[in-house]
């Protein structure tokens, strides 16, 4: 417990001595996502994203765990950061939400708040899911046993299996409100 909060308060020196986080975490409108996907975001919100996930490291994974108390899988975690952060939901799946409107990035364009996708093991579908943090890191629940941690891209395991990144924010802070590619042309 100790160690977890050290961590975090570690982090949180680091990402505010570096001016990685611009403001508090109210950047995001009250309005419900289901009537517009376009809420208003500024663009230091994505560092809220990364701080979140800095802050709920430590967590322990559980399979379909959606909370810091019960655990996190990777998708959960993700889904929790969102929600957190704005009024959206993102789907349940890291499969689901690589079908997500956005666009998708380079490794090369990667951004704080681009969701890293992987397809671990021998899966022929997107099966895991990261938050970008920068400087190649990104933050996840790898698996039972193991709690929210940090990894870097360059790790050859996770570049084996990295499959795509996407940015779910337009470069004016809003959330993108169409998908570029029909679902079931996406992730097999």
């Amino acid at each position: 417990m100790i160690q977890r909060w050290l961590g975090r308060l570690l982090l949180a020196f680091t990402l505010f001595s570096t001016g990685a986080i611009a403001a508090p975490f109210a950047y995001f409108t009250d309005k419900d996502p289901a009537d517009s996907l376009r809420v208003a975001v500024p663009p230091a919100a994505a560092d809220d994203m990364a701080m979140m996930a800095l802050s709920l490291m430590g967590t322990p994974y559980k399979f379909g765990g959606t909370s810091p108390e019960s655990g996190f899988d990777c998708s959960g975690l993700v889904q929790y950061i969102y929600r957190d952060i704005s009024t959206v939901t993102l789907p349940r799946t890291a499969a689901e939400m690589a079908n997500l409107a956005g666009r998708d990035v380079t490794t090369r364009e990667l951004a704080v708040g681009d969701l890293l996708f992987f397809r671990l093991g021998k899966s022929s579908r997107i099966n895991h899911v990261g938050v970008y943090i920068g400087e190649d890191r990104f933050v996840h629940a790898p698996r039972t046993g193991k709690n929210v941690q940090i990894d870097t891209l360059d790790n050859r395991y996770w570049m084996r299996y990295y499959d795509r990144a996407r940015r779910l924010f337009t470069d004016d802070g809003n959330l993108h409100s169409y998908v570029n590619t029909p679902t079931n042309q996406r992730v097999q």
